[in-house]
Order: C-alpha cells, then structure tokens, then sequence
C-alpha cells in the first residue's frame, strides 16, 4: 500500500521524502501544541473557577464533541458529490497550490496530474511565476504527455496576478504553441463588479471562478425579506385580510391573497410587475394602465403589451402539486428570464427603476384595510 501511495504521488522509494515530511508536519505539530495549551489552560481555570464536578464535565463531552465534529465533516465532504448525482450538476475539481508545491518542479506536478487526469487536466500555473514557469512547463506537459494520449487539454487556470495581462499573455503562447482550444479559467476573489472590469479590459479569459464573494453574499449578506400575515382563513372558507402598518410607507404590508402577473412589450421586454387580487385575470388586448402604489399620480398605459401570470402553486390542501424540473431547465429558464429585462434595468451603477404596481381593486382593499386599522 505505502509503494502504491508514492507512485500516485509521482515519488519514488529513493526521493528525498523527510525534507518535505517535515516541511508539511511542523506546521501540524504547532498546531497540535496550541490545541494542547488551549486545553491546559481551559482545564486549570475551569477547575479552579468552576470546582471538580465542572473540570469532569468538560473532561467527559470533550470525546462526544470530537466525534460530533467529525461526523459533520464526513458529512460535509460528501455533500458536493452527492449534490453532484442528485441534481445533475457536472462535479469536477481543481488543481490546488499545494499539489504544485509537494513536487520537486512545477513540470513534475503537472506531468503526474496530466497522467492522472488526461480527460479533465486543467493545469493551476501561477504557484510560480505565470509567464516564466507555469504556462511554458503546462505547454511541454500537453506536449509530451496529453498529446501522445491523443487527448486534448482542457485549460488553465490563473489565481493571481494582473489576470487582465497575463490572460492575454497566455492565451498568445498558447495559440503559438498549437492550443487554441485549450481555456483559460480566472479566480481569487473575483466578483462582478471584477468580471465586468476584466471583459472590459480584454482580458482573455474564457471562464471565471467565483467563490467567496457569491457564497458569502458580500456585497449584501443580509436578506431584508421578511414574512407577514396576508389574510386569515376563516370556517366558511373565505379570507378575512391582515396588513401591518407602519411609519414607513415601505414597510407596510400588503394584504389578501395574491397573484403577480408580469407585463411585456410586443418585442418580449418585460416592462412591470403588478400585483392583483387572487381572483383576478389580467386582460391586456385594449391596453392596460398601472400607477405607482404610493405617489398614485404617476401612471403609464401600456398598448400592444401580453400578460403572463407568475405565480405557480407549490401546494394545494397540504399536497404537493408541483414537480421540480431538471436543474438545467432552471438554468436556462433563469438565462431566459433575465435576457427579457432590459440593460438599463440590469446595470450595477444607478439602474432603471424596474416598477411592481398594485391593481386597482388590491390598492383600493389595501387603503380601505389602512384607514380602518389608522382609527
């Protein structure tokens, strides 16, 4: 088993082993000693603060804890792959700085991981230097190794740097060395706002890896969403509405039961929102007139416009009447639906106001509701 370990890893009996061993251990074992002197330490003052029954406390969880940690993070681990199998979504991974750095050159890294990966070798060249070191060494890798296989690499990818410059760079040696096809992936800390500056700039980059920034939500973590009580179901079945008011226009809800239907131009634009009653149908073939629900004075009719009903029922009488489509149809029903906004809408700085009214017979509900509970 220890031979088959250091073959995968592109090592042999006779390589210099302990130097890098002992590279990758002292940082383990510092760490180990922190944990011990945290451990130390929690135990004089909890024993001395707290008295014996509390330090055997601590003694006795700290077993079940550890097995909880671990038992989550076995589980975490295999959630990607999971999700992967579940949701049709392609699972690959990616060549990490320290797999480059574990080998004596940068070419060895690449060479076992090409050898390892023919069909999905996506080479990491900026552990070095990216112009220097990392492109030239994936060429020769593509070269004598996927080349012979008669496969074709899949990419590159560029973590740091002026990604701008040295995508184009890239993409030129590339080109010369006879691999047009083969992409170039961008990541560290990328955002939008990022994406946006480096297409502008030409960069040549195919794909982009977005991380932290997406997962985090950074630019907006908190989601200001909230529910409230629309309308109470009463015996008889029908819908008494409910609305909480408030001092701020925007915070006050809005009640009844609900459909949104959404308005678009004869070209498929959207143009509005609008909110009705849930039995109401919008009818669009004479035109139709919305009015912004707080200044009432502004209003626009809209002609040779269609309507489309957005609301789609989940549940009916605590049934699921709903089937989940495949994640790619979610995918290319959300493309579809975004290509209908305009550019205006969809701009990062000072975009156009994208309008959500309420029909007439909901904003007259709503007001009657307002100045009843305003007594």
């Amino acid at each position: 088993m220890g031979g088959n370990m250091l073959k995968q890893t592109g090592y042999s009996r006779e390589a210099p082993l302990l130097p890098t061993i002992l590279r990758f251990s002292i940082p383990l074992m510092l760490t180990g000693i922190l944990q011990l002197a945290y451990n130390t330490a929690d135990s004089i003052i909890v024993g001395r603060y707290a008295g014996h029954a509390s330090l055997a406390a601590v003694g006795s969880t700290t077993s079940i804890i550890f097995l909880i940690i671990t038992l989550f993070n076995g589980v975490s681990i295999g959630a990607n792959y999971m999700a992967a199998r579940d949701f049709g979504i392609p699972a690959s991974g990616t060549m990490a700085h320290s797999w480059v750095q574990m080998f004596p050159t940068e070419y060895d890294a690449f060479k076992k991981y090409a050898e390892m990966y023919p069909d999905a070798c996506v080479l990491l060249v900026d552990t070095y230097n990216v112009l220097r070191h990392g492109v030239p060494d994936a060429i020769k890798v593509f070269d004598e190794v996927l080349k012979p296989m008669g496969k074709r690499p899949k990419g590159i990818r560029i973590d740091s740097g002026d990604i701008a410059y040295l995508s184009k760079k890239a993409r030129k040696m590339l080109d010369e060395a006879g691999y047009p096809d083969c992409t170039i992936c961008a990541s560290n800390s990328l955002d939008e706002y990022i994406v946006r500056d480096l297409i502008l700039q030409g960069a040549r980059v195919d794909s982009f890896g977005i991380g932290e920034n997406m997962i985090t939500a950074k630019s907006d973590p908190v989601f200001g969403g909230v529910y409230k009580l629309a309308a109470v179901r009463e015996d008889d079945g029908s819908y008494t509405p409910k609305m909480k008011l408030s001092e701020s226009a925007e915070k006050m809800t809005i009640p009844c039961l609900k459909k949104v239907w959404r308005i678009y131009d004869q070209d498929g634009k959207a143009m509005a929102d609008l909110i009705t009653m849930a039995d109401e149908v919008v009818e669009t073939q004479h035109g139709i007139t919305l009015f912004d629900p707080i200044e009432t004075w502004k209003e626009c009719t809209y002609v040779n416009c269609t309507a489309r009903c957005l609301s789609t029922p989940i549940y009916e009488n605590g049934k699921r009447v709903y089937s989940s489509p495949s994640l790619d149809d979610i995918k290319k029903f959300c493309k579809a639906q975004v290509n209908t906004l305009w550019d205006e809408v969809k701009r990062f700085e000072n975009p156009h106001r994208y309008y959500v009214d309420l029909s007439q017979k909901l904003w007259d509900t709503r007001s009657a509701l307002l100045k009843k509970l305003s007594k």
